[in-house]
């Protein structure tokens, strides 16, 4: 019985629309955890530097770099409601927090716009 070698075989996939906007939002991230752009973002450098790696990490695949978009949109758009529904004034992190769930956003809109990965041996 013959084995074949699939490393072989493979074929690069490029990179998608999606992917390259989570690969990007994952570098801002870990940018912003050494440099930050706004004066009052107070927030953990850890957090920041785990969603970059993450967002590093997951936009390798297109159904990982959404999955990224979806877990932004939760994570991060908790963080933004909860910080509505505290007695207190508005933190400004709040707007650091908010940017990230809108970037997860567009990470989920794009996904469903149709803009899905390459499909392999399709025929036109």
């Amino acid at each position: 019985m013959a084995r074949s070698n699939l490393r072989k075989t493979r074929k690069a996939v490029p990179f998608g629309r999606l992917q390259w906007i989570a690969l990007a939002v994952g570098l801002f991230h870990l940018v912003t955890a050494f440099h930050p752009i706004f004066p009052f973002d107070t927030t953990d450098p850890l957090l920041r530097i785990c969603t970059g790696v993450l967002g590093v990490v997951m936009a390798r695949r297109w159904k990982n770099a959404r999955r990224f978009g979806v877990a932004l949109v939760l994570g991060y758009g908790g963080l933004v409601l909860s910080q509505f529904t505290a007695p207190a004034t508005l933190e400004p992190v709040t707007l650091v927090y908010a940017r990230t769930a809108l970037s997860g956003v567009l990470i989920v809109v794009l996904s469903v716009r149709g803009c899905g990965p390459v499909a392999r041996g399709a025929v036109a």
